[in-house]
């Protein structure tokens, strides 16, 4: 089995995963899944265009022409967005380089599609879907930061227990063309898997599309919503045998093309919404016992059908129709998929970090019945959407971690250093139960809740030992963890997976219970308002000091001074041997670069003055009393920074919460923190 890593995985190459893929930051490492070749999605299909509201004057009409089409069954907060967000969408295709029709002067043109009570919709001839697809797809193949994968195929999602119990999206196990299973493990996923239409005997889809994300959501408890409300177009063109049906575009009827019965007599007004002319039409093929009615275009400009229907004209050319000259044989079919997996506005499902666009999301946009061209333009909007809201918490994840520069150049050798400590002559009870290599895979456990921080120590202690290791994380430093959740797998010779263990194990226990521990006070400080932030000290374990204050890092807090060399700090005994508090602030004056602030440690009211006076650039109340430290503040007002120091820990921070201070830190972060357990389990030998 392979496996990948990503940010976020896009299972669907039609316009709206393409568009998602597009949106995303580009520090996002995006993979974009294809069940069959990226070429293969109704997406190409769409013919007639996409509607974008003119104007502040089309709203309403626009807004009723909706609601209308889905029988008032539509969410209007989701109808309210698309058409408010139409033209930015249409604005960014244009940036892409899709070619919309215009006319000589350059301006774009506008068709009108049955239920719409004006004309507006973008088009490009009748093969507009093709042209958006097409052009966001060279987009993707040019991104960078996108990877496409064609013939691979969600087979199920992977997920794990997140917070509160609830289970929480990780990926997605596929199989690869050839019955390779792949699982590509990302912080966010988003389903683009299209409509059910290879379900149907008669259907205008590919028949590749087959409902798989609503049928694997559903199974893992996600809200699936209005799985009944599937539309059926009226007009495609009539087959004896079986097969794709051939979309005769709604901008046909738009233009003047109308439907006759057996006798050529018009039935039906053919700009009444879908599933009206689609009724409308199987009562007269009921009424008549015929298979089929006509489609004339003998009321369209041919100059129109040679320019706008082009496409339509020469298939139906290839199959002995001439629409120049007579009229086609049409019969409703399948058409689109108006339910599926219930999403809100950020098109998020109710399975954390799972978001679902197109066809096989339910935005509530379409009601029970979609209106003629709103299907691209809710693909693009509520694609844009989740992208967006997957932006803005990747964001807010981002947290320091350890870069490669770093844990190469200075922490290397501390692991290297560690492990030969643990075996200065090789590991004796593995050497001596396993001498010869053996591939073996187990699992890493969390057996309490807290913060992650060190997985990349965690992950080089392994590659050091082998570099054909393959350690995969399920998570990552920042990430919340329970008790029993699964961490990572790690795959490799089993001597490797045994004689590391421990300590691979040490480093990550360490620094996560580091993390946990500042994320605590952390917390305590924001639910008490506080806009101080935490920092920690020097009160590190020897050798340890780079790994314990990036664990602090990670878990929510801020460094003081890494070393001596860092920064100026004052303490009393600098204060003693200076001859006082004025003396010791110009003798840094007079020595150090002007670059270099100076902070000085005051144990009463009478250094704070002094420090002040002598210019001091931060002021550390240490172990004083509250009312003490209460009029320290006041005296130096905005001439300092404060911090608050001395004894700092979980159980005491509440109490100095409210101080208006700028910073208070907490030796306990690094030497009272304690570990955040966890093990390797579950080995299993592969060979």
């Amino acid at each position: 089995m392979k496996k990948l890593q990503c940010d976020v995985v896009v299972v669907g190459c039609g316009i709206s995963g393409l568009y998602a893929a597009l949106k995303l930051p580009r520090s996002c490492k995006v993979i974009l899944i294809a069940k069959g070749d990226l070429e293969t999605c109704d997406s190409m299909l769409a013919q007639g265009g996409i509607a974008v509201m003119r104007g502040e004057d089309d709203y309403e009409s626009y807004m009723e022409d909706t609601l209308k089409a889905g029988h008032y069954e539509n969410r209007r907060e989701s109808v309210d967005i698309m058409i408010r967000d139409s033209r930015e969408c249409v604005n960014d295709l244009i940036a892409y380089g899709v070619r919309f029709d215009r006319n000589p002067q350059g301006e774009l043109l506008y068709t009108r599609e049955g239920a719409h009570s004006r004309a507006r919709i973008l088009y490009h001839e009748d093969i507009t879907g093709r042209e958006i697809t097409e052009t966001l797809l060279l987009q993707c193949r040019a991104a960078q930061n996108v990877h496409l994968y064609d013939n691979t195929e969600m087979v199920d999602l992977l997920d794990e227990v997140g917070a509160d119990e609830k289970r929480v999206c990780t990926g997605v196990s596929c199989v690869q063309k050839g019955g390779e299973q792949l699982n590509i493990y990302s912080r966010f996923t988003i389903l683009a898997t299209g409509g059910i239409g290879g379900s149907f005997e008669r259907s205008t889809n590919y028949p590749i599309l087959t409902g798989d994300g609503c049928r694997i959501a559903g199974a893992h408890g996600v809200v699936l919503e209005h799985m009944d409300y599937v539309q059926v177009h009226p007009t495609t063109l009539y087959r004896s045998t079986p097969g794709r049906s051939f979309l005769i575009t709604e901008s046909a009827r738009g233009e003047g093309a109308i439907l006759l019965n057996s006798k050529f007599e018009r039935f039906t007004d053919e700009l009444q919404p879908r599933d009206v002319v689609a009724q409308a039409i199987m009562d007269e093929m009921e009424r008549e016992g015929s298979k089929y009615v006509w489609l004339s275009f003998e009321n369209v400009v041919p100059d129109i059908i040679y320019s706008h229907f082009k496409h339509i004209y020469e298939y139906c050319l290839s199959r002995g129709y001439d629409i120049t000259k007579e009229p086609i044989p049409v019969v409703p079919a399948q058409h689109y998929f108006m339910g599926g997996i219930h999403v809100d506005t950020n098109s998020e499902t109710t399975m954390p970090r799972l978001f679902a666009v197109g066809e096989t999301s339910c935005t509530g946009v379409h009601g029970r019945n979609r209106l003629a061209s709103n299907s691209l333009l809710e693909c693009l909007v509520f694609a844009r959407r989740a992208a967006e809201k997957i932006a803005a918490d990747h964001a807010l994840e981002q947290r320091p971690r350890i870069d490669p520069s770093t844990l190469t150049m200075v922490m290397e050798k501390h692991i290297r250093e560690s492990l030969a400590e643990d075996m200065p002559a090789g590991d004796i009870s593995t050497d001596s139960v396993i001498p010869d290599r053996r591939q073996a895979r187990v699992e890493l456990l969390c057996k309490e809740d807290g913060v992650l921080a060190g997985m990349a120590v965690f992950v080089r202690t392994f590659e050091l030992l082998d570099p054909t290791t393959t350690v995969t994380p399920l998570v990552r430093d920042g990430d919340t963890i329970r008790k029993g959740q699964m961490l990572a797998t790690i795959e490799g010779d089993v001597r490797t997976l045994l004689s590391g263990e421990r300590t691979a194990l040490n480093y990550l226990q360490h620094m996560s219970g580091v993390a946990t521990y500042t994320h605590e006070m952390c917390e305590i400080l924001a639910e008490c308002g506080s806009h101080a932030r935490l920092v920690d000290t020097r009160k590190t374990t020897p050798g340890m000091r780079i790994f314990d204050k990036m664990a602090v890092r990670i878990g929510g807090g801020c460094n003081h001074r890494h070393n001596l060399s860092d920064a100026v700090l004052l303490k009393d005994n600098h204060i003693d041997a200076a001859g006082g508090v004025r003396e010791a602030v110009l003798a840094v004056k007079e020595r150090c670069s002007f670059m270099a602030k100076i902070e000085v440690e005051c144990e009463n009211l009478s250094m704070v003055r002094e420090a002040i006076e002598a210019g001091a650039d931060v002021i550390m109340l240490d172990n004083m009393s509250r009312a003490q430290m209460k009029e320290a503040i006041k005296i130096v007002g905005d001439r300092a920074l404060t911090e608050v120091s001395g004894n700092v820990t979980r159980d005491n921070l509440e109490y100095l919460a409210d101080l208006d201070v700028d910073f208070i830190s907490s030796g306990a972060l690094t030497h009272s923190a304690g570990i955040l357990d966890m093990s390797m389990k579950n080995l299993q030998v592969l060979g």
